[in-house]
């Protein structure tokens, strides 16, 4: 907020851009999910801060309550930077009788109103109410279906308590990229865990959101796992939503009121399943997303009570025409048809069986749901079920703990409610959960979106490129690289192809069966579709992108059905649903979050092995702040915090580190810090070759 170089380009309010997608806020969880009491509660006319959930009066004289603002282009066609705002608003109707007058709020009665329309906000509606003989509008209920309610939103005498909060300064919400994985904190092969958790401004547009200065530490650790981390960071959002974090608004030129929000949870397939309380992909019900279930699973049984299946990961990392070993760290919950005989307690799958199993695959699946699960935890902690197929590993450990207490007890005497509430103390269920559950307006399941880079890049395209090269003899995989080594790249602008390293599925045409190629023109297809950067018509491209799902899958279906023993060939179903809840899928990838884990490895390795936690981070602390000042970011020396003249920049010596203009040279300050952007400068008719990291 502070920073000159990244606030003019952070964006707080969702946009109502038609069909047009390509930034987070136009998509629809930003624009008409997010929950109202977290997204941005005002907006500024002239000299009036409106905020939602605070009658109002139009120029017309109706009287609304607005619930959440947006923008929208001016005029069709016109860049981001020419808009308006505008608000969704529920009607308020007069009451009036002999004993009260006041308000009644349909909730079912929506209308979008213009800014421009807007007149009087609550304070001054208070003072004119009596004179232009309207009811009190601090006398307000609402009506929900068919039942009358009181008003709960806000304080209906005071009205919006951020209102009071901000006084008179902008209160704006500020989304986030939340992300989780594990790295070594080695440069050797020993692996040393690291559990880290980073963010990055979901506000920023797509070309800055995942570059290295725009990416932020949060904690790491190489002994508490990923839940118990998050829960330290749920304590701090829920204190900053509640409050609010003044900052000091670069652009504005004076203090803001901002309250952080989580757009969405990003990480690799076993991450997001941890963090949305799923078994993983090794499970009967092996999507984090919905109730799709595999073999194992009885079809009859409803989805909430099925167990969890444990498989071995072996055999489902194996080549399928040779068996060699593969390098798939995600497991799977299938195996090989002509296998299941083998496995102890396992019957075997026929013909029928694999049907029915790859209609549930490819087809729709009855979504899971927030509530669905907290009440599932519920009857886990009190029941001791371990037959569900959720796994919360934060809750397990009190589980554990209670378990080893009450063993020997009778379930539901009173000397095994003694023991349970000695151990509880009498807190409530919520306390022992995920932490996951108290992050406001975020549903882990939902909000845990198809991460495209293990899943097609590292996911089909490394399936099937193993696959083939395993079919292939030696002379033929010498005729393979001759043909990659001698592709014609003239005008691409790379280098030439090295054919020992490159995956290329061009030049198989005849190397390969019908089959086993036709898969891969599929998948050459989808790609460009998966990684569009700005999309038009979002319905358009989205039902193309459908057929092209569907004929992927009917083409690896053609090849073998085997390769749905592979989890990540249903996921990508659901991948259409995630572009229209967060926008294009390189804003939700996560390569930009992966390349940074070498920079906690460098912290790592430079740590004196005490306490690399605490080392990384206050490292991590250390380059933030320089990087910041480097970038003529503001900082705050003396004085009360909301006078501008208090608030310094580093001087011309500092700036000259990073604005050294020389030829041919590498400005080394600059780089490392990531504060270098080349400009793309072409002639008419030239074109480069840009790969899936240059377009984010």
């Amino acid at each position: 907020m502070a920073n000159l170089c990244v606030r003019p380009h952070i964006c707080h309010y969702p946009e109502d851009a038609g069909g047009q997608l390509d930034q987070p806020w136009q998509a629809s969880r930003w624009l008409y999910e997010i929950d109202p009491t977290i997204a941005t509660p005002m907006i500024r006319k002239g000299q009036q801060d409106f905020y939602v959930f605070e009658p109002m009066k139009l120029m017309d004289g109706t009287v609304v309550v607005p619930e959440r603002w947006y923008t929208k282009p001016s005029t069709p066609g016109s860049p981001s930077s020419d808009f308006e705002y505008w608000g969704r608003a529920w009607r308020a109707h007069p009451v009036v009788s002999d004993h009260t007058r006041g308000y009644v709020v349909h909730m079912y009665e929506t209308m979008e109103v213009r800014a421009s329309q807007f007149l009087l906000l609550f304070p001054h509606l208070l003072q004119t109410y009596r004179m232009d003989g309207q009811p009190d509008p601090r006398n307000i209920i609402e009506t929900r279906g068919c039942g009358v309610l009181p008003w709960t939103l806000t304080n209906p005498a005071v009205g919006n308590r951020w209102h009071m909060l901000a006084r008179g300064h902008h209160v704006l919400s500020y989304m986030i990229w939340l992300y989780c994985d594990d790295t070594s904190g080695n440069t050797s092969k020993k692996w040393n865990k690291h559990n880290s958790f980073l963010f990055t401004a979901a506000g920023l547009p797509r070309v800055m959101v995942h570059k290295e200065s725009s990416i932020h530490f949060l904690a790491t650790s190489n002994i508490a796992p990923p839940l118990e981390m998050l829960d330290g960071i749920v304590d701090q959002l829920e204190y900053a939503q509640m409050h609010g974090v003044w900052a000091w608004d670069i652009e504005a030129r004076e203090m803001a009121l901002v309250i952080p929000a989580v757009l969405a949870m990003l990480g690799d397939n076993p991450m997001q399943s941890e963090l949305a309380c799923h078994v993983g992909l090794q499970g009967k019900y092996f999507c984090r997303n919905c109730w799709v279930h595999g073999a194992g699973a009885d079809s009859s049984q409803r989805p909430d009570l099925a167990g969890i299946a444990v498989t071995n990961s072996d055999d489902d990392a194996r080549s399928i025409q040779t068996g060699s070993v593969a390098t798939d760290s995600d497991g799977s919950l299938h195996r090989d048809v002509t296998h299941q005989s083998k496995r102890k307690g396992r019957c075997s799958e026929t013909m029928q069986d694999l049907v029915d199993r790859a209609r549930r695959f490819l087809g729709a699946n009855p979504p899971r749901t927030r509530q669905d699960m907290v009440n599932k935890l519920h009857s886990m902690f009190h029941e001791m079920k371990t037959d569900t197929g959720i796994k919360d590993t934060y809750m397990d450990v009190f589980v554990e703990r209670i378990l080893k207490h009450v063993k020997g007890i009778r379930a539901g005497s009173d000397r095994y409610t003694e023991v349970v509430s000695a151990i509880t103390q009498g807190r409530p269920v919520e306390q022992f959960m995920s932490p996951v559950w108290r992050i406001k307006g975020l549903d882990p399941h939902q909000d845990t979106p198809v991460e495209i880079l293990h899943v097609i890049l590292l996911g089909f395209l490394k399936y099937f490129w193993r696959d083939t090269i395993s079919r292939l003899n030696d002379a033929q995989k010498v005729e393979l690289q001759v043909r990659l080594a001698s592709f014609d790249v003239t005008g691409l602008g790379i280098p030439p192809l090295a054919g020992q390293t490159l995956a290329a599925p061009f030049v198989l045409y005849d190397l390969v069966p019908r089959e086993c190629y036709e898969a891969f023109l599929a998948l050459s297809a989808l790609v460009p579709l998966v990684w569009q950067p700005c999309i038009d018509n979002i319905d358009e491209h989205l039902a193309v992108l459908q057929v092209a799902i569907d004929h992927f899958l009917n083409c690896t279906a053609r090849w073998t059905p085997r390769w749905f023993n592979k989890p990540k060939f249903h996921i990508i179903c659901h991948l259409p649903d995630h572009i229209r809840r967060f926008g294009p899928a390189i804003l939700f990838a996560t390569e930009g979050f992966e390349s940074y884990n070498a920079v906690i490895r460098d912290h790592s390795i430079h740590s004196n092995r005490q306490a690399p936690s605490r080392d990384i981070a206050r490292g991590m602390a250390r380059c933030h702040r320089v990087r910041h000042l480097l970038s003529g970011g503001k900082f705050h020396a003396r004085g009360p915090v909301n006078d501008e003249q208090d608030w310094l920049m580093p001087g011309s010596g500092v700036e000259s580190l990073v604005n050294i203009n020389i030829p041919s040279f590498c400005n080394v300050i600059a780089d490392y810090f990531g504060l270098i952007d080349e400009p793309l400068t072409l002639e008419a008719g030239e074109f480069i070759f840009v790969t899936s990291h240059d377009w984010i």
